[in-house]
C-alpha cells in the first residue's frame, strides 16, 4: 500500500510512486533514491528533511527531469502531476511544465543566477518563454514581480547584475523568477541556505504570503526541523536516499516513531532542559552509496538492541496511526506494540 499525506485524494496535485534514481560511475550505477513514495495536496505544503546527502534534491530534481546529465538517470517510477505522469511527457512539454506549472527556488542563486545577465533579461527571458507577450510587457511584469517579493527600487534592480546585490536580495530574485508565471507548485530547494536568521524568517514569510495569495501547493526541501513545525502542513522524513517516516506536521511532532525521526528531533536544543546541557547526537555516519545494506539502513547507527537479520531485507512501510506511516523496523514495531497495550 502507498503511503499519501493529507487526506483528500480526489485533491492530489502531485503524486510520487516508486521512483528511483542512479548515478552511472565507473563502478557502476549508485541508487541515491530507492522507491520513494510521497504526495501533496493542492494549496498545501509539503516538507522534506533529512540529514545532507538523504536524497532530498536529487527528487526534487528527478521530478522535474533535471538531473545532471549524463550520469543521472530515472530507474523507475510515476510522478504524476495534475493527471499527467511527468517522467512520460515530451521534453518540448517538460519545457512548458519547468518554469511555467512548477518553479523552483534552487539552493544557491548566486550559482543559479546567470553572472552575465541583468536580473531585468533573466525574469523576462523567463515570463518569454511561457507566454505570448511582447518583451516590454514581460519587463513590466518583471518588474511587478520584484517589488512584489519587496525588492526597493525595482525599475533599477532589472538593469543590475546579480553581483551587485545581497544574498537575500539574489534569494528574493530566485523567488521571483520561480513565481513569475504563477505555477501550480514551487519545489523550495533549502531557501534560506546561508542567509542570517533575519533574513531567512522574512523569505519564509514572504513564500507563505505568496502561496495563499496565488493558491500554489509548495515542497519545502529543509534539514531545519524548526523550518518545518513553522511551515508544513505534512512531513517526508528521508535517510539514506529513502523514506523513513512521513506524516501530518503535528502527528510529527507529537508521536515520532522511527528512530531516525527521534534522533533529529532529540539533537535540537530546547528551553524546558538544563542549561548548558550535552546536546544528543546520532552516532555514526550515513553510509556510502556503494555500501548501502539492502535491509534497514539505520541500523547500523541505531542505539536500539536489533540483530543483523534487519540488514538483509527491507522493512515495509506500515500506517502506525491514520495517515501516519513509518518503516516498519524492529524499533518501529516495538513502538507498535507499547501502543497497541495502551490501547
Amino acid at each position: 500500500m502507498t503511503p499519501e499525506t493529507g487526506n483528500r485524494d480526489d485533491d492530489i496535485l502531485l503524486k510520487v510512486t516508486d521512483l528511483s534514481v542512479a548515478f552511472d560511475t565507473e563502478s557502476g550505477p549508485l541508487v541515491a533514491v530507492d522507491d520513494v513514495d510521497f504526495s501533496l495536496h493542492r494549496g498545501k505544503t509539503l516538507g522534506i528533511v533529512g540529514e545532507s546527502g538523504c536524497g532530498k534534491s536529487v527528487s526534487a530534481l528527478s521530478l522535474i527531469r533535471l538531473l545532471p546529465q549524463p550520469m543521472g538517470r530515472i530507474r523507475s517510477g510515476e510522478v504524476w502531476f495534475d493527471g499527467r505522469d511527468l517522467l512520460k511527457v515530451r521534453p518540448e512539454e517538460m519545457h512548458q511544465v519547468r518554469g511555467g506549472e512548477i518553479g523552483m527556488i534552487f539552493q544557491e542563486p548566486m550559482t543559479a543566477l546567470n553572472p552575465v545577465h541583468s536580473i531585468g533579461r533573466q525574469l523576462t527571458e523567463a515570463v518569454l518563454l511561457h507566454q505570448k507577450i511582447s518583451p516590454a510587457e514581460a519587463l513590466e511584469q518583471a518588474v511587478e514581480m520584484l517589488k512584489r517579493v519587496r525588492i526597493p527600487s525595482p525599475e533599477i534592480r532589472v538593469g543590475e547584475y546579480p553581483h551587485q546585490l545581497s544574498g537575500g536580495m539574489r534569494q528574493r530574485v530566485m523567488i521571483a523568477m520561480a513565481l513569475i508565471n504563477r505555477p501550480k507548485l514551487l519545489i523550495a530547494d533549502e531557501p534560506t541556505t546561508a542567509l542570517d536568521v533575519t533574513v531567512q524568517a522574512q523569505i519564509l514569510a514572504l513564500i507563505e504570503e505568496l502561496q495563499a495569495e496565488m493558491g500554489m501547493a509548495v515542497i519545502l526541501i529543509t534539514h531545519d526541523l524548526g523550518v518545518i513545525a513553522e511551515n508544513c502542513d505534512d512531513v517526508v522524513v528521508m535517510y539514506a536516499g529513502r523514506v523513513v517516516e512521513q506524516a501530518p506536521v503535528l502527528e510529527l511532532f507529537g508521536s515520532p516513531t522511527h528512530p531516525y525521526t527521534r534522533g533529529l528531533l532529540d539533537s535540537i536544543p530546547r528551553l524546558d532542559h538544563p542549561r548548558k546541557q550535552k546536546l544528543r547526537t546520532i552516532e555514526g555516519t550515513v553510509p556510502s552509496l556503494s555500501r548501502m545494506p539492502a535491509g534497514c539502513r539505520f541500523a547500523p547507527r541505531c542505539s536500539n538492541p536489533h540483530d543483523d537479520t534487519v540488514l538483509a531485507q527491507r522493512p515495509p512501510m506500515v500506517e502506525f496511526r491514520p495517515g501516519h506511516w513509518v518503516e516498519a523496523c524492529p524499533c518501529f514495531r516495538e513502538a507498535l506494540a507499547n501502543a497497541t497495550a495502551e490501547r
